[in-house]
């Protein structure tokens, strides 16, 4: 076991063979509309982060967290039981294709694989970092299926991934209900996108997002954004 990172209501066991927490990770948990979610399916759940931001927003949802991975699996069950939240998740060592539910979800969180397959890259990074066991059609395709009709699906993903993502949402009926793009700096490129998608083409709300001010300077809005989680 590597270390521990610390929030306010629970921490996180991390593990140098599952991905450790990010920042896209936690804008990701800040971000996502759970107001309505009484049922929350986290994909590629890796050390539970989500699972259990979620808990803490929504202290009434259910959720259920998937990784295909056994590493990440055995951890997020750690954190999750770890946690005062233990009673609101469900760990399921699974992966998305093969998930054997009848249940739809009112919301679908995800911090998806961003890398292509490359065994250059694979010795850098975790697996859950390739798509590898689920691309972004495999990803979309089943979040279509699982999800209620009034429901939500929030992702973050590199801006570069941005045109491929929506266009494969329209193939299967999801409309971005809202886009933020995250610079890391101010006046800085724009380098992820949080995209929230719904079943209804409605008026897309669209925003840009800073995260530093200066180097190692976060800004206002990050602190305002984050402040109910970090230390």
């Amino acid at each position: 076991m590597d270390n521990i990172f610390k929030f306010k209501k629970f921490h996180i066991l991390q593990d140098n063979s599952v991905f450790k927490v990010g920042t896209d990770s936690v804008l990701l948990g800040c971000l996502a509309n759970l107001n309505e979610a009484a049922a929350i399916l986290d994909i590629g759940t890796g050390t539970g982060i989500l699972s259990l931001m979620c808990a803490q927003r929504n202290p009434y949802s259910q959720i259920t967290a998937i990784d295909s991975e056994k590493n990440a699996y055995l951890l997020a069950l750690k954190n999750f039981k770890n946690s005062p939240f233990s009673n609101n998740i469900t760990c399921i060592h699974a992966d998305l294709i093969s998930l054997n539910t009848d249940k739809k979800f009112d919301y679908i969180i995800c911090n998806p694989p961003y890398f292509k397959i490359s065994k250059k890259l694979h010795q850098i990074h975790p697996i859950a970092r390739h798509q590898i066991k689920l691309n972004y059609e495999d990803l979309i395709r089943m979040s279509a299926l699982l999800l209620s009709e009034k429901g939500k699906i929030g992702y973050i993903f590199p801006i570069e991934n941005e045109q491929e993502v929506i266009e494969l949402t329209k193939r299967y009926n999801l409309f971005p209900e809202k886009i933020i793009y995250i610079m890391g700096i101010k006046n800085g490129k724009i380098k992820r996108v949080f995209v929230e998608l719904c079943r209804n083409n409605k008026k897309i709300t669209l925003k840009k997002f800073v995260i530093e001010e200066k180097p190692r300077i976060w800004s206002e809005e990050y602190k305002n954004l984050t402040k109910d989680f970090y230390l």
